[in-house]
């Protein structure tokens, strides 16, 4: 039997997948593996963080951040950042 939080640490794992996908789409320029390694450290990032709503989100902007893409804003690298 899967747990709800078993499954919504699937999902997340999906949305995070396909961010890379997108931003592969969007650095073409760039290898796939640099781009999922980076999407991957942005990830990690938010490993502790409690609240997990909206880390597929900080996520991508993080990775945009990391890939040099200057059409995002920053975003905190915590959710302590933000106060």
């Amino acid at each position: 039997m899967t747990s709800s939080a078993d499954k919504h640490k699937k999902e997340e794992r999906q949305h995070i997948d396909l961010i890379a996908d997108k931003l592969i789409k969007q650095h073409p320029s760039l290898p796939a593996e640099t781009v999922n390694q980076t999407v991957d450290d942005a990830y990690q990032r938010f490993n502790d963080q409690p609240i997990r709503d909206f880390v597929p989100l900080l996520v991508e902007r993080k990775a945009h951040e990391m890939l040099g893409d200057q059409t995002t804003t920053a975003t905190p690298e915590s959710l302590d950042d933000i106060n």
